[in-house]
């Protein structure tokens, strides 16, 4: 190979390179972004007030009513 298909093989490695470095920066980046996102938290309780809390031990739970 000449000296100038070297110089071309090296230009496109070259942009390859920087190409997959600047793609896997920017999923870091968005990654980094995600992580920091707080989502707000969302109760059942906040939707109907009138709702009521029952466990196995509630009357309205129990079979011999």
């Amino acid at each position: 190979m000449k000296l100038s298909s070297w110089g071309v093989l090296a230009f496109v490695g070259s942009l390859i390179f920087s190409l997959l470095f600047i793609k896997n920066w920017e999923t870091k980046m968005d990654a980094q972004k995600l992580s920091r996102t707080k989502l707000p938290h969302h109760s059942d309780l906040d939707v109907d007030p009138n709702l009521k809390l029952v466990s196995e031990r509630s009357p309205y739970m129990r079979s011999e009513r």
